[in-house]
């Protein structure tokens, strides 16, 4: 269950400038989902991305080998630099250097059967940074499936210079041996972080035991530091869209668009009425959905929106936001003001010399 409409990532945000260059660590990078999120919202970053399943590092290799700004590593981390046995199970995203617990197979089945067990090198953190000449991370990120508190152990050199962890944590043993949420709570609390948001928490089995989630911790000061700040923008997507459309009346537009008609755009229906500038339409290219409505407003072709006095178009979906850019090219060719919600780089380009500030 998420507990949030965003995820750590996009509220990191409220504590990283976008444009910041970050360092990274990503300690169970599996095929490189996380390092996607991360260069989405902080493009300028360089992420160091472990992931030792030898099938699932060949894979996270070739999703990010034309990416300069990722280095990758055949490593597990833990306190203790060495080599131990990692399970390799049923689904690769349950994999571990511990073994599933009968708690775990139980309410996973075969995603948590251990279908191989292959020797793989330990190293620390601390080590790592201090070969690589790295004395300063900016965000780390760790999901080991219950080892995550022995990486965070191997670190402790680091973690003074780390301003944000995004931890995956259990409050139940999924893993023989893994650490609770409070062990890994009261170690980071000891090395000066605050928990400042859980971001995810999920339940198995016919009890609904909470299982795991995702904690983000901030390091105390700059925890302090986010609570003096005034204004701190509203990141879901109705604030963001109340963002866009203030910023385009603000330089004259009078009759607004959403472009997509799916889930994005449906959860936001509530809110259209509350927004500075009318959403006279909603955008979509299937003409199968063309004279439907969604909270009264009329499903039209991108086509006919000028027709109809409409001079902005809000981009209404954060997973297809770039394909909806590319798509919008013949209306910003009519000079259509089209705005961005999400995509840092098109937020830029959204900003016309009619818009900008």
């Amino acid at each position: 269950m998420k507990l949030f409409p965003y995820d750590a990532y996009t509220s990191l945000t409220r504590v990283f400038d976008i444009e910041e260059r970050l360092t990274v660590v990503d300690v169970g990078a599996n095929e490189g989902q996380t390092i996607a999120r991360v260069l989405k919202e902080f493009p300028q970053s360089h992420v160091h991305a472990f992931e030792p399943a030898p099938e699932t590092h060949e894979r996270l290799a070739a999703s990010v080998a034309n990416d300069s700004r990722v280095s990758i590593y055949p490593f597990a981390c833990g306190s203790k630099a060495g080599s131990a046995d990692f399970h390799i199970t049923g689904n690769h995203w349950c994999s571990s250097l511990l073994a599933p617990s009968e708690l775990g197979r139980r309410y996973y089945g075969d995603w948590y059967a251990t279908r191989q067990v292959v020797k793989v090198p330990v190293v620390t953190l601390d080590n790592w940074a201090n070969q690589q000449g790295i004395n300063r991370v900016d965000l780390v990120k760790v999901d080991v499936q219950g080892f995550d508190l022995e990486v965070l152990k191997g670190a402790t050199g680091l973690l003074g210079n780390v301003r944000a962890i995004n931890c995956e944590c259990q409050f139940a043993p999924e893993y023989e041996g893994c650490a609770s949420f409070s062990q890994i709570d009261r170690f980071l609390a000891e090395n000066n972080f605050s928990l400042h948001q859980l971001h995810e928490v999920n339940d198995r089995g016919d009890e609904e035991q909470t299982t795991y989630g995702d904690g983000l911790w901030l390091r105390n000061d700059v925890l302090a530091q986010l609570r003096t700040r005034k204004n701190l923008p509203d990141l879901s997507p109705k604030g963001r869209l109340r963002r866009a459309l203030q910023r385009a009346a603000a330089r004259g537009c009078t009759a607004a668009a959403l472009y997509g008609s799916g889930k994005h755009t449906q959860a936001l229906a509530q809110f259209f009425d509350e927004m500075p500038l009318p959403i006279v339409a909603i955008l979509d290219d299937n003409l199968q959905l063309r004279g439907e409505r969604i909270a009264g407003r009329e499903i039209i072709l991108p086509q006919t929106a000028q027709s109809r006095g409409i001079d902005v178009v809000v981009l209404s979906s954060d997973a297809h936001e770039v394909s909806l850019w590319h798509k919008s090219e013949a209306l910003r060719m009519q000079g259509m003001h089209v705005i961005a919600l999400y995509t840092p780089h098109l937020i830029q380009q959204s900003i016309q010399p009619t818009l900008s500030a």
